[in-house]
């Protein structure tokens, strides 16, 4: 069995002349005429974590993808500056580049050619106009080219129904909808529709300090606040040149472990609402809310906003305040761990999630998914192990993968990571250092870098330009929901039936926020 190429050796194979950027990044720039060939051929060998346009006004456009190779832990930066408003699709070397690029046609006007079908991922009415967010020197009008292309699955015949849900539902859903079709009880198609959590977050921050866009990162979701925040703070400080404390590096995981708690408490919870087991759903909503109490406790607030600034953080948990969550920890490992036998010993639970929305593993590796989704269909990848960051590298833990790739699969994974995040803030907390340096302010120096972080729902990736001033001059956020909305409907289709929906939505803890952002 050949052993995987490293990040060089695959962008030597493709042509590309790669310099050093950041730690752990090589960057090169590619030619528009050799996009279509040389990156078709990258990522044929290593996998698009990232492919987006960025259009600052006044400035050329601009594509970018971001690639990784399995076991290394260097990622490869391809920029590509355009002289037209289009470019080839890179759909044939990757299934994972079809929802990055109608995002870059409907988000920046610049045209993927030979995408077979290059609808728009959102509502026109939910997110506005447009035309005033494909912004281009080289493109201007209504529409950016695909006007006319609506792209929507339609099912026709005798007795196919349509049943409309949401976009506002009971209970905690965030906004978004759907489309059944159905010829009885079988779910034919899904048809979703985003953008009704739009704020253009990332247009926003153009011009801003980086210092203060750190607030926009942490209101991307809130079920990802703290990472999504970090995955920023950490490309704004990689591009910047700063270093981060050890005692603050490892407040940053602890931080970011007891959002994961949370998190996966609050999925679980759901699954066994969605299977009819309420009583286990109360059980798991007092451990999440116990969870928060301490991040609260801990940092000032619950979703732990507020925590980060770009160098370090705003709080470092003092001594006796780590004993006592230590206790709480002890306390939470024993709680979790009856209730997941107790989950596991119920039919009705187990029933339900088996067989449930399946997603072949071949599948989920043309698509690059990622965290429990990606997992539970034998994607063996997270960077907190395969591009350790904060203080990630000083502990251990295990990163839990199936190859089922159904909805019990995810419950496990989830169940899994839950424990493995309880011991990691265990051994951070036994293990924590001594505050032996001052606290450092972010230098502002011109630059760009990539930023990451495990959210609870997979990687979440942060690419942020800096001026001299260090003002923002654009930021790419893509969060984990990005990439594993773009399975969920044909998940939705795999033999289940419209009762499923429910453990369906419940096992894929998809954020519609993170996706419109």
């Amino acid at each position: 069995m050949t052993s995987a190429p490293s990040a060089r050796a695959a962008a030597d194979s493709a042509g590309f002349d790669v310099r050093a950027g950041s730690r752990d990044e090589l960057v090169s720039l590619c030619q528009e005429q050799d996009l279509e060939v040389r990156l078709g051929h990258l990522v044929e060998v290593a996998g698009l974590a990232d492919w987006f346009a960025t259009t600052p006004v006044g400035r050329q456009p601009r594509l970018t993808a971001i690639l990784e190779v399995p076991g290394d832990p260097t990622w490869l930066i391809v920029h590509t500056d355009l002289s037209q408003p289009e470019f080839p699709s890179l759909i044939a070397s990757s299934h994972a580049a079809s929802w990055y690029e109608r995002d870059i046609l409907e988000m920046h006007g610049l045209a993927p050619l030979g995408h077979p079908a290059p609808a728009p991922l959102r509502q026109p009415e939910a997110t506005g106009h447009r035309s005033s967010r494909a912004r281009t020197h080289l493109h201007t009008g209504e529409s950016p080219r695909h006007s006319e292309v609506t792209g929507r699955p339609a099912v026709t015949g005798q007795g196919v129904f349509h049943l409309p849900l949401g976009p506002v539902r009971s209970g905690p859903q965030e906004s978004g909808g759907f489309s059944f079709a159905s010829g009885g009880e079988d779910i034919v198609v899904v048809d979703m529709s985003f953008g009704f959590k739009f704020r253009g977050l990332e247009r926003l921050a153009e011009g801003r300090p980086a210092a203060d866009v750190v607030q926009l990162a942490e209101r991307l979701a809130g079920t990802s606040c703290f990472a999504n925040a970090l995955a920023f703070s950490r490309a704004a400080e990689r591009a910047m040149g700063a270093v981060v404390a050890p005692p603050e590096e490892f407040t940053r995981t602890l931080f970011a472990e007891m959002e994961r708690v949370h998190s996966h408490l609050g999925t679980i919870g759901r699954l066994a609402e969605a299977t009819g087991l309420l009583v286990a759903g109360a059980q798991y909503g007092l451990l999440k809310e116990e969870v928060l109490r301490a991040a609260g406790r801990m940092s000032g607030h619950r979703y732990l906003r507020g925590v980060l600034r770009l160098g370090g953080t705003e709080v470092v948990p003092e001594s006796p305040a780590r004993e006592w969550l230590h206790q709480q920890v002890s306390d939470w490992i024993t709680h979790t761990r009856r209730l997941r036998n107790l989950l596991q010993e119920t039919s009705t639970f187990v029933d339900r999630l088996e067989g449930t929305a399946f997603l072949k593993p071949e599948y989920a590796a043309e698509h690059y998914l990622v965290g429990p989704v990606g997992r539970a269909s034998a994607i063996d990848r997270d960077v907190r192990r395969d591009h350790p960051y904060a203080a990630y590298s000083q502990v251990e833990f295990q990163v839990p993968v199936f190859a089922d790739g159904d909805a019990k699969a995810r419950y496990q994974v989830h169940a899994l990571e839950l424990e493995q995040s309880l011991a990691i803030i265990t051994q951070l907390l036994e293990g924590w250092p001594a505050d032996t340096h001052p606290p450092e302010v972010a230098p502002a120096r011109p630059g760009s870098a990539l930023g990451w972080a495990e959210a609870p729902g997979g990687q979440a990736l942060h690419f942020v330009t800096l001026d001299a001033e260090g003002l923002v001059i654009s930021w790419r956020a893509r969060p984990p929901a990005v990439v594993n909305w773009h399975p969920f409907a044909h998940a939705c289709a795999s033999g289940n039936n419209l009762t499923d929906f429910p453990v369906i939505e419940a096992s894929f803890a998809l954020s519609h926020a993170e996706f419109d952002r």
